[in-house]
């Protein structure tokens, strides 16, 4: 009798834990993302200085490697970025600096589009969760002055 009590709290204690992760994984793909800063580096290289703050709705600490984003311009990728390594930890939000170049020049009148793969490191495993911004007019001027 001891030894299925023993399996039952076992069996228990594993789908409670499967429940917590599933739960927390749904919560860290929620992540948001919005421009905290940006500005010109150099104008003759279409060079920009951004900064991107996340927020994190869930439980885990997600520790980040350097990544990668795109800026798309009216559905056209028009430049490439980097953002440096970070830790987002439980329920908290952080700024994140990068820079990112620009391919091409354009008028205002279209939409802009910033887009991304965060891969979040895990003890056990990876998580990549993707990720779109689309700044303000305001923002969006200062990424195509």
């Amino acid at each position: 009798m001891k030894s299925v009590k023993k399996k039952s709290t076992i069996i228990l204690f594993l789908l409670l834990l499967s429940i917590f992760g599933y739960s927390q994984f749904q919560s860290a793909s929620q992540i948001s993302v919005s421009i905290s800063e940006n500005a010109i580096i150099n104008e003759n290289d279409s060079k920009y200085e951004i900064e991107l703050e996340f927020t994190n709705p869930s439980l885990l600490t997600l520790p980040a490697g350097k990544s990668e984003f795109f800026v798309f311009y009216d559905n056209e990728k028009v430049g490439k970025g980097d953002l440096e390594s970070f830790t987002l930890y439980p329920i908290s939000s952080i700024s994140v600096k990068g820079t990112f170049t620009t391919d091409t020049n354009s008028d205002e009148s279209k939409s802009v589009k910033i887009s991304g793969i965060i891969k979040y490191d895990l003890l056990v495993t990876t998580i990549e969760i993707p990720f779109d911004y689309y700044p303000t007019k305001e923002q969006t001027r200062k990424f195509i002055q």
